[in-house]
Formats: structure tokens, sequence, C-alpha cells
């Protein structure tokens, strides 16, 4: 037993880190990928109850607990369209529950994520198969409003999101069609003071440190100051209790209007040395709103081990694998119309001799024996026609090969043309 100890050990921090810590290929929890699946299936184009969705997702998908609060994250990270009070993070306030409250896919969600759902792997791992992974456009960690935070099994990741429009620029450049390299900063509320050598390092190796400071803005007329911004990570309460001294001494007083592009509003009370007491709070302010964020990009790999990437390489393998899946998607949407090209020949060839065998129709094998006889086609070719159409069908569908031909070389174009259609999408979205 003591032998196995150090296995089941091990076991069980990967079993956690493969829950806790984001997929590489699309930037998601399991949890966040069964919501969004979920929301996909149910409530696609109409807002569905919360408390709905979270039970299909329960009964099909994740037995483990009620994933409401997952769904609630996702609508803050504008992933979800919601109706209903689905609470502040930043003032704690927890959102109403799930029988109130209403969700939908956001529209863009289902082109930067399922267009191409189909062509994914799929497995059965807790219920029902569901995808090993989206088949996004760019991994989702770096997308939404807020940064992706996980712990997992010794192990801590802090990944940066971005607007989709820079992370569009930097993967153009990438893969080498834009030649100047644009130097992209994380979305933030606050001023970010890093230097390009410090943002680059985050794109390039996924570690680094970037220094931002929280924005505020001085009234100097009645001694005030307006604080807008702070690093994330802090609590109104945690910031407020940092000038609990200047409160209790009655040199300054404040008001909370969290809910406002504001936040809060300090404003010096004491009528002695106003200008005085101003400077020093806003000195030790300053201070306060200044912080390092440490970005360390840690994810999933295919195989659920732990490794470090970057935000380039979680783009480029986004892309990868969305082209991947893009040329099996047109191969097969070219073969299903060869397909129905190779019936429609066929169909060409028996179709003179189909009436005339119509009387004995009570006898299947006959007519196919003899329709195959004077044809010349197969006579299994023939049974596959007659067991996918009805007779009067075979005598009376609409043959339209020129179409059918145009339709393929479309599919024949795009293929040989795969990175500049793979573009289009991306511009397109």
């Amino acid at each position: 037993m003591d032998n196995l100890i150090p296995t089941l050990y091990k076991s069980y921090g990967k079993f956690c880190n493969y829950r806790m810590i984001p997929n590489e290929n699309d930037g998601l929890l399991p949890v966040e990928r069964r919501v969004l699946l979920s929301v996909f299936q149910i409530a696609r184009n109409k807002l569905t109850k919360s408390v709905r969705v979270d039970g299909f997702c329960l009964g099909h998908y994740h037995p483990h607990a009620s994933a409401y609060n997952t769904i609630v994250q996702l609508v803050h990270q504008n992933f979800l369209i919601g109706q209903g009070n689905f609470g502040l993070f930043s003032q704690d306030l927890p959102a109403a529950a799930a029988r109130y409250t209403e969700i939908k896919l956001n529209p863009i969600m289902e082109k930067l994520a399922f267009e191409l759902l189909d062509y994914v792997p799929w497995k059965a791992i807790d219920l029902d198969p569901e995808p090993s992974y989206l088949p996004t456009m760019f991994p989702l960690c770096l997308l939404g409003t807020t940064y992706k935070i996980g712990i997992g099994f010794g192990y801590k990741t802090l990944i940066p999101a971005y607007k989709q429009e820079d992370l569009f620029k930097r993967l153009m450049y990438l893969i080498g069609i834009r030649k100047r390299k644009p130097i992209i900063k994380p979305i933030s509320d606050c001023e970010i003071l890093s230097t390009d050598s410090e943002l680059e390092a985050l794109l390039t190796t996924g570690k680094s440190k970037i220094k931002v400071k929280g924005i505020f803005e001085v009234n100097n007329e009645d001694y005030s100051v307006s604080l807008k911004s702070w690093p994330p990570g802090r609590k109104i309460e945690s910031l407020i209790n940092k000038f609990k001294i200047e409160l209790d001494q009655g040199d300054i007083g404040y008001s909370d209007f969290s809910d406002s592009n504001i936040n809060i509003i300090f404003k010096v009370i004491k009528q002695r040395n106003r200008q005085l007491i101003l400077d020093k709070f806003i000195k030790k302010l300053e201070n306060e709103i200044t912080a390092d964020i440490p970005f360390d990009i840690i994810v999933i790999d295919i195989n659920d081990n732990v490794k470090r990437t970057s935000v380039d390489q979680l783009l480029l393998n986004s892309y990868n694998n969305y082209t991947n899946l893009t040329s099996v998607m047109l191969k097969d949407k070219k073969r299903e119309l060869e397909d129905v090209l190779f019936e429609y020949n066929i169909l060409e060839k028996i179709r003179p001799f189909l009436s005339k065998y119509l009387k004995k129709i009570d006898d299947y094998e006959e007519v196919i024996k003899s329709i195959s006889r004077d044809s010349k086609v197969g006579d299994n070719v023939i049974r596959l026609l007659f067991s996918k159409y009805r007779i009067n069908k075979l005598l009376t569908l609409k043959i339209d090969k020129e179409e059918i031909i145009e339709k393929i070389k479309f599919f024949d174009n795009n293929l040989n043309n795969l990175k500049e259609y793979v573009l289009k999408k991306y511009e397109e979205n």
C-alpha cells in the first residue's frame, strides 16, 4: 500500500490540474467548456433560465456540482449574454439565484468557437460524449474582460486578456502576414507602466511582471480625489483600510460610488492644512494603487500534462488547430458533393430503365438485377440508391450536375488556397 501512495497522489494531482488549469487548445476549464456547450445546444438564440442550462449541464456533462458560478463568470466575460442580476465581482455582490436569471450565447461565440464543432474529437469523460476542446479561433483564456486565474496541484496560472483586434494583429505578425511587430498590451482599466520589453516577454515566454497604476483625478478646488480604478485583485474594503489612520484622525472622508465609473471619492475634510493633507494623501494613494501583476501562463496540454506556454504559442496553436479543422471540413463537404455527383451519374444511367420494371416493383431484387443488366451498372450501387430514395423520387429527382460541379470547384479552390480562406474567416470575425 505504501508503494501505491506516490502513484495515487500523482494521479490525484493530475486529475486536479485537469479540472483547474485551462486547456491549451481552447483556453477553457472543463466546466467552462461544458457550460458553453450546454448553452450552444439549448440556449443558442433565445434567453433561457440559467437553472435550466445548469440542470442540462449537470445531467449531460458535469455531474460534480452546480455550474451556476461558472455561468455567472461567463456572463461577466461577455461569452454569454445575461438578463437579470448577475452581481458585481468588485464588490463581492452575489448574483441572483439561477431561477431568476436568463442567459443565451453571445452570437460572436458561435463563429469564434462552434463553427467546426463536428470536426473535433469527442469522448465520454463523465457522462455523455463531449468535445475534447472547442475549435476556437483564439484561445478564450486570452479574451474576455478579466484575467484568467487557476490554482491546481502545485501550480498557479495567471493569464492576461487582450482585445480581440490586438490578438488578431499579433497573430498576423506571427504567421508572416504583418511585417511590423505589434507590442500588444493586456486589457486594463489601469495605466500600464511596463516597458515594451516587459510586455514582449509576456508575449514570447508567458512569464513576466507587468506594472500597473490605478487611475484617479484630483480636484484642487474642493480638495478631493476621484479614484476610478486600481490593480486587479484588490478589494475596495482593503484599499480603504490602507487609509485607516487618516480616516480615524478625520483628515479625509470618502464616498463609495462603486456602481458608477468613479468608484470612490476621497475628500479632505479637515479645514487646516488642506493642501498639505491632500498632497500627502495623493503620494500615499499612488503607492497603494501601483502594483506588479505576476503573469505566468500555465496550461494543460493534449496529454493532460501541465506546461508553461506563451501568448504567442497559444495564438499559433489555436490558429493551426483551426486551419487543420477547416481543411477537414472542406474535404468532408467536397466528399459529400462528390457522392451526390456519383449518384446523379448512376441515376442518369438507370433512369431510362426504371419505368420498364415498375410493374415488378414488389420484387425489388428482380428489378435491381434487371436494371443492372440493362444499364451495365452494378447491382450493389443500384441497391444503395433504392435504399436511399423511393422509386418515385428516382423518377422525378432534378439532376443539376453543373451546380454540384461548381460547388466542388469552390471547395477545391479553398483547399488549394487554404491559408487565404482561413485568413478571410479571421477577418470576418
